[in-house]
C-alpha cells in the first residue's frame, strides 16, 4: 500500500503535471494519514472520497478546474458504480486524468465504457514477477463507430516509501503526445452530414455524390461542394471512411434541424459544409478553424451619367476659391499695366482703351496670345512673366482635370443597406436558401427595412424578384440602378464573365451582414472527443497548402479593377457644364450687345435733337 501511494504522487505530480487529485478509496484512515503526510512538502490540493453504494461522482462535474486528477482503485467494491456512472456522464475525457489501480489483470470491464479518443485513463496493475507497477494506457476510438478497446503497455515503475522511477519503457508511447499515438480511424466508419440545395434529396445517392464531386457549374451549392470535397483530405488523413448524411437545408431556425441539428443532437460526428458561427449555436458548438469567408454584397454599376450629374465642380475643384480670386486680381493688375505701358509708348497714334488692356490680359492668361504687345524692352518683360505665370497655372489645372476626368469614377453616395432600401432603385435577389432566409427572416433593422419595401411592398412578381446568378449579374450590367443581392462566390463568377475589366471598377457593393459575422468556421460539438484532432488536421491542411488550393477554386472573392485598359472617353455629364456656361455667355454677351445698340441709338437720337435745337437757335 504504500508503494501505491508513492505511484499515485508520482503519476499525478511528475508525469501528469496536475496539483488537484480527487481520491476515490476504500482504506483506512491509517492509510489516508500516511498518504496525506507524503503530501505536505508538495503544492498539491488532495480530496479523499469514500466509495460506498450511494457516492455519486458529483464532484467531478462541479469542478471549475482544468484539469482533474482522479484515483480509483477498482479493488473496492463500490468502484463498479463509479465506472458504470462515468461512462454514462462521459467523464473519461481530456478534462480527466484517471489513474485506475487493479490488483488483478483484467481490461474487460472496460470493454463498453465510453473512454472515446480523447481519454486520459492509466491502468497500473503489480507485476508479479518483481513486484513492480506495469502502467497501461486505455482508449476506444469510439463505441458508435464500431471502435474497440485498445491496451496500450507504457512503462515499468518500481516504487518505494519514499519514490518512483522508471525500470523501463514497454512501448515508444512516452516519445508521442497521445493524439499523435490515436489518430488513425483504420477500420472504422465515422459519421458526416452535409447540404444539398441543387438536387431534391430524392435523387439517387450516385447521382448526389457525382455532383458534389463535381467541378463544373461552381456557382451551384458551392459551399457544400466545395466543403466536402475539401473533406476528402482529412478522409485520407485518417485513414477511415465516412458515412454520409445529406440534408436540404442548414438548420430550420437557428440551431434545430437540418445539418446543424445532425451535430447537435449526436447524429453526426463532423459536417462536410461550412456555416456561421453565432451566439445562439455558440451554446452547442465550438469553432475549431477558420474555414473561409462567407460574404453577401448589393451591387450595382455606377453610371458615369448617374454619379457625375451636371456639376461644373470638377472644372473648379484643381484651384481653391482664394487662388482664383488671386489669379484674377493679378490679371487685372498686369491689364491695368498694359495699359498704362500703351499710353506710354503710343503718344501721337492709336492708344487701346483700359478694357481693350485687360482683355489681351485675360487672353494671355488663357494661353491665346495676344494681338498687340509692347515695344518696350521693360513693356515686353513684364508680359513675359504674365505668360510664364499663365503657362503654369494653365498646365497645373489641366493636368488635374483630365485626371479627375479619366480616373477612377465617383461612388455613388448609397453606402449602407438603409440608404438602399429608402432609395428607388429596384433590388433582385439571389435564390440561395442562406440568403433568402436571412433577408426573410433577419432583425436587423436595415435589412427588414429592406425586405419591407423593395420584396414585400414591392409591385413587381417574385420572378422579377428572385433571379438566378446569372440572370441577375447580367441584369446588373444591362440596366441603370438595379441592384442585385448575391453572396460573392457566386456572384464573382458571373461577373468575371459578363463583365469587361473597365466595367468591374464601376460596380459598387454594400455588405448585406455585418463584417464580423462573415467568417465560416469548421466547428464541433461542445464535448467532442474529436474535437483536438480535427483541428490539429485542419491546421496541417492549411500549413501545407491543401485547404487553400480547394478555396482558391471555390471561393473567388475578389475582383481587379482594370481601369486604364481602355480609351476613356468624357461623355456628355462631363462636357454638359461645359457647354451650359458657353451657352450663358453668350446669352450674357447677347444681352450687353442689344443693351449697347439701345445705348448707341438712343445717345443718337439724342444727338438729333441736340443739333437741330441748336440750328433753330441760330437761325
Amino acid at each position: 500500500m504504500l508503494e501505491l501511494h508513492s505511484l499515485i504522487l508520482y503519476n499525478f505530480l511528475q508525469m501528469a503535471k496536475l496539483s488537484h487529485i480527487l481520491i476515490l478509496h476504500c482504506w483506512s484512515m491509517d492509510s489516508l494519514l500516511h498518504l496525506a503526510q507524503m503530501t505536505q512538502n508538495t503544492n498539491a490540493f488532495i480530496q479523499f472520497e469514500q466509495l460506498n453504494p450511494d457516492f455519486l461522482p458529483t464532484n467531478l462535474l462541479n469542478n471549475q478546474i482544468l484539469k482533474l486528477g482522479v484515483f480509483l482503485d477498482l479493488n473496492c467494491n463500490d468502484s463498479e458504480v463509479v465506472l458504470n456512472e462515468a461512462s454514462a456522464r462521459r467523464l473519461f475525457s481530456h478534462h480527466y486524468h484517471w489513474l485506475v489501480y487493479d490488483r488483478s489483470l483484467n481490461f474487460s470491464r472496460f470493454k463498453k465504457t465510453q473512454l472515446y479518443i480523447d481519454a486520459d485513463l492509466t491502468y497500473s496493475t503489480n507485476n508479479l514477477s518483481n513486484g513492480n507497477f506495469i502502467l497501461y494506457d486505455l482508449y476506444n476510438k469510439g463505441l458508435q463507430l464500431g471502435g474497440e478497446l485498445n491496451v496500450t503497455a507504457d512503462r515499468e515503475i518500481s516504487c518505494n516509501k519514499q519514490e518512483c522511477r522508471v525500470e523501463r519503457y514497454l512501448s515508444d508511447l512516452y516519445t508521442r503526445s497521445s493524439l499523435q499515438h490515436r489518430k488513425s480511424f483504420t477500420g472504422l466508419t465515422m459519421r458526416a452530414t452535409g447540404v444539398i440545395n441543387a438536387l431534391p434529396l430524392n435523387s439517387s445517392k450516385k447521382d448526389i455524390f457525382a455532383f458534389l464531386e463535381s467541378q463544373d457549374q461552381i456557382h451551384l451549392d458551392t459551399y457544400a461542394r466545395f466543403g466536402y470535397q475539401s473533406r476528402q483530405p482529412l478522409r485520407e488523413m485518417l485513414d477511415c471512411k465516412f458515412k454520409y448524411t445529406i440534408r436540404d437545408r442548414w438548420t430550420d431556425g437557428n440551431v434545430t434541424g437540418g445539418m446543424i441539428g445532425d451535430l447537435i443532437n449526436g447524429l453526426a460526428d463532423i459536417s462536410v459544409a461550412p456555416f456561421i458561427y453565432s451566439l445562439d449555436r455558440g451554446i452547442f458548438l465550438q469553432p475549431l478553424t477558420k474555414f473561409t469567408v462567407f460574404r453577401e454584397i448589393c451591387i450595382f454599376r455606377n453610371p458615369r451619367s448617374v454619379s457625375a450629374g451636371l456639376s461644373a465642380t470638377e472644372f473648379l475643384q484643381p484651384f481653391s476659391g482664394g487662388v482664383w480670386l488671386t489669379f484674377a486680381l493679378l490679371l487685372m493688375l498686369a491689364g491695368c499695366l498694359l495699359w498704362i505701358t500703351f499710353m506710354v509708348e503710343r503718344r501721337q497714334k492709336w492708344k487701346p482703351s483700359l478694357l481693350t488692356s485687360c482683355l489681351l490680359s485675360f487672353g494671355a492668361g488663357c494661353i491665346q496670345g495676344a494681338w498687340l504687345t509692347p515695344r518696350s524692352t521693360g513693356g515686353r518683360m513684364g508680359f513675359f512673366a504674365l505668360m510664364v505665370t499663365s503657362f503654369l497655372m494653365y498646365n497645373y489645372y489641366t493636368s488635374i482635370v483630365v485626371s479627375k476626368l479619366l480616373g477612377q469614377p465617383v461612388r455613388s453616395n448609397i453606402r449602407t443597406v438603409q440608404q438602399l432600401a429608402d432609395s428607388s432603385l429596384e433590388v433582385g435577389i439571389e435564390p440561395n436558401v442562406y440568403t433568402r432566409v436571412f433577408i426573410e427572416t433577419s432583425e436587423e433593422k436595415s435589412v427588414r427595412s429592406l425586405y419591407l419595401k423593395k420584396v414585400a411592398g414591392s409591385k413587381r412578381s417574385p420572378d422579377q424578384i428572385w433571379l438566378s446568378t446569372e440572370v441577375g449579374v447580367q441584369a446588373v450590367r444591362d440596366y441603370v440602378g438595379f441592384v442585385y443581392i448575391t453572396g460573392v462566390a457566386t456572384g464573382y463568377e458571373f461577373v468575371r464573365k459578363y463583365f469587361l475589366p473597365h466595367q468591374i471598377c464601376e460596380l459598387n457593393e454594400i455588405s448585406l451582414r455585418d463584417a464580423t459575422h462573415t467568417q465560416t468556421h469548421t466547428v464541433a460539438v461542445k464535448g467532442s472527443p474529436y474535437a483536438e484532432l480535427f483541428k490539429l488536421n485542419d491546421l496541417r491542411m492549411m500549413e501545407t497548402g491543401v485547404h487553400i488550393k480547394h478555396e482558391r477554386y471555390w471561393m473567388r472573392t475578389k475582383l481587379h479593377c482594370y481601369q486604364h485598359n481602355h480609351t476613356v472617353a468624357v461623355g456628355l455629364e462631363y462636357a454638359a457644364p461645359l457647354f451650359i456656361l458657353l451657352l450663358g455667355a453668350m446669352i450674357f454677351c447677347v444681352g450687353v450687345l442689344v443693351l449697347e445698340v439701345i445705348w448707341h441709338r438712343v445717345g443718337k437720337r439724342e444727338r438729333g435733337r441736340w443739333s437741330k435745337c441748336c440750328l433753330q437757335g441760330t437761325a
